[in-house]
């Protein structure tokens, strides 16, 4: 079942989860695909696994623009930021059932400026797991966008 929405009690977050789908882009570098990050609400890539089941779930959000919905995920490990290892990431679903994650690593890649080869080690985050896991997805700094926020939570409950 789809997830609907993303709760993270430890940074006041509450907000929507909509499904996000991708565009096929050709430019000079040749053709790709482009997540298309949805506004003012996380999304869910269609192609990543749903809450509770073994998989990995994998949620994108804005951190500076259309609703900055995880502009309080994106400076996490930040002095003074209460948000890290060990703290819970709540997925409800269509149901109303709840799936507690708990946060177990977070990275902050350079992706502007990096090699098309580091772009795609950086995208091995989105990749399908053997186990229950949450993925979110963000941009850093606040004030831009020359990196993306990783942060990964193992499933540790259901309400």
């Amino acid at each position: 079942m789809p997830p609907t929405r993303l709760l993270i009690p430890a940074l006041g977050l509450d907000t929507p989860v909509q499904t996000m789908g991708w565009k096929i882009i050709e430019d000079e570098n040749g053709v790709r695909s482009e997540w298309e990050v949805v506004d003012f609400a996380a999304g869910h890539h269609i192609n990543s696994a749903f809450p509770g089941e073994p998989g990995n779930v994998v949620l994108s959000g804005h951190n500076n623009i259309a609703g900055a919905v995880f502009q309080s995920v994106c400076v996490i490990g930040e002095p003074g930021v209460d948000f890290g290892l060990g703290d819970e990431m709540i997925l409800e679903d269509k149901l109303g059932r709840r799936f507690i994650y708990q946060v177990n690593s977070w990275r902050r890649l350079e992706e502007a400026n990096a090699s098309i080869a580091r772009r795609q080690e950086n995208a091995q985050y989105l990749n399908p797991t053997t186990f229950a896991q949450l993925t979110l997805v963000t941009c850093w700094p606040p004030t831009s966008n020359t990196h993306r926020v990783i942060v990964t939570g193992l499933l540790s409950g259901r309400e």
